[in-house]
């Protein structure tokens, strides 16, 4: 299974808490962050090219302080159906928070080779509603907590096949759900 830390759901969580923003007045997954391009202007002579040596070592350096582990994910396909029989018959069993949320998820795979690190958990809710007294209740939307993920781009240098040009991105990832009074 799929591990995302969880350090990052709750540093996004706690950042939502004390900046006082509610799901009701916006999106939990917008994005609050300036753009790359306005804080990182482009090369004055063009892309600066990096050998596959330097490349591999910014990948390490990025890879190190994600700690990305095993990217196995549980792609399951679950349901929310069957996540409410799971917890009618043992609401005391699962350890894992994705599970026993009040908005159900679980992690899927996001692949992308020009990408580092080149996997990425990401989350999917189970429910459209929200698990109140062990039932699926309409009046509530599951909605995905996001946060923001700087990555790496890579792509081959214009001059030099045998070298790359890689731009720092700010990337969106969905990293858990919660549950939202519908309006």
């Amino acid at each position: 299974m799929t591990r995302v830390s969880l350090h990052l759901v709750s540093i996004c969580l706690l950042l939502l808490l004390l900046t006082g923003r509610t799901a009701a007045r916006r999106s939990l997954c917008a994005q609050d962050l300036r753009s790359l391009a306005d804080r990182y202007p482009p090369e004055p002579h063009g892309p600066k090219c990096i050998t596959e040596e330097q490349l591999h070592s910014r990948e390490n350096r990025i890879l190190k302080k994600y700690q990305v582990t095993d990217m196995s994910a549980q792609n399951s396909s679950r349901t929310c159906a069957q996540v409410l029989e799971e917890m009618r018959k043992d609401p005391h069993r699962y350890q894992e928070k994705s599970r026993r949320s009040l908005s159900p998820w679980e992690y899927s795979v996001d692949q992308d080779d020009e990408r580092i690190p080149s996997q990425i958990s990401v989350a999917r809710c189970l429910c459209e509603g929200c698990i109140i007294n062990l039932r699926e209740d309409p009046s509530y939307n599951s909605v995905k907590v996001c946060a923001q993920m700087m990555v790496l781009r890579r792509k081959a240098c214009p001059n030099d096949a045998k070298k790359y040009v890689v731009k720092k991105e700010l990337i969106t990832v969905p990293v858990a759900c919660t549950c939202e009074q519908k309006k």
